[in-house]
């Protein structure tokens, strides 16, 4: 699906970011059902699942399952979440071509989250480059925690460049995803990262990926929006949240991403009777299985 200059990119997390804090098992095919109502929707890019082990992330134990049986529409992007080499061959097996990988601007997140140091984090991404170099995959970064983390506090924009600068040496890298990982972002401080690192990045190298956790999301994504950046993450429904962030609540609904976009003049392409059907869907499984 192409872009036009006036056009905005939603990357569409729910399916992978949103359910993984869920605590209860979604039943695969709910999963299915659920990528396939985000597909009619037409996201330009849909994040399916990830390919990580199940003692970590239990929810997405079905990864295979899912990737297999979701109907695919040839203009849409299927990514995957891996953390390793061994996700990332799993993902080609799969059909995946385009897949996320991540890090973090703390340490101590990197190691509560991925089980590996910031530069453990990086070592495994090149690993995964050169697979994916290889097999022609996509490849967008997750950078967790570029402004506040849930052990340590606010984190200095100095770090978040720090990281940025390592990943800029691989070539086939360039779409880092900004996370407010705990919701703690505000209009403020997201400004304030945007003008360091705009003055050596160019804004098109930029996906900005926020939690609501604190109702802050709109603000920030509206300040994104401002500083040139065409691309965000949200999540049908408003689910998710990071399981290794205690009190992050979920990302940004993509109703209200769409809403605020389109409010400021810009395009999605995104069908909206269709997205608000897939809210309806997920959220009444998950009220429904909780219930039961």
């Amino acid at each position: 699906m192409s872009q036009t200059n006036n056009s905005i990119k939603i990357v569409e997390v729910g399916p992978r970011d949103g359910l993984q804090s869920i605590k209860f098992p979604i039943p695969t095919q709910i999963k299915i059902e659920y990528i396939d109502k985000l597909s009619e929707a037409q996201f330009p890019e849909i994040e399916i699942t990830g390919f990580v082990h199940p003692e970590w992330i239990p929810q997405l134990s079905d990864s295979s399952e899912v990737s297999k049986n979701i109907t695919r529409n040839k203009s849409i992007t299927y990514t995957a979440l891996v953390p390793n080499l061994e996700g990332a061959i799993r993902a080609v097996e799969h059909g995946i071509n385009s897949i996320s990988v991540i890090t973090a601007a703390s340490e101590i997140f990197s190691l509560k989250n991925t089980n590996c140091s910031i530069n453990k984090s990086i070592k495994k991404i090149s690993e995964i480059i050169d697979y994916a170099q290889e097999h022609d995959i996509k490849i967008r970064t997750y950078i967790s925690t570029c402004w506040d983390c849930p052990y340590t506090g606010i984190i200095k924009p100095k770090m978040v460049k720090l990281i940025i600068d390592q990943l800029y040496q691989f070539e086939i890298i360039r779409e880092f995803v900004l996370s407010d990982t705990t919701g703690k972002a505000t209009a403020e401080s997201v400004q304030y990262l945007m003008d360091i690192l705009f003055t050596e990045f160019d804004p098109s190298n930029f996906a900005l990926h926020f939690h609501d956790s604190f109702g802050q999301a709109e603000d920030n994504l509206r300040c994104g929006l401002n500083n040139g950046i065409t691309t965000f993450d949200s999540s049908t429904g408003g689910i998710g949240g990071c399981p290794f962030s205690p009190g992050a609540k979920g990302n940004i609904a993509s109703h209200k991403a769409v809403s605020i976009i389109n409010d400021l003049g810009f395009s999605t392409g995104i069908n909206k009777a269709k997205l608000d059907d897939a809210g309806i869907f997920i959220n009444s499984a998950i009220s429904n299985i909780q219930l039961s």
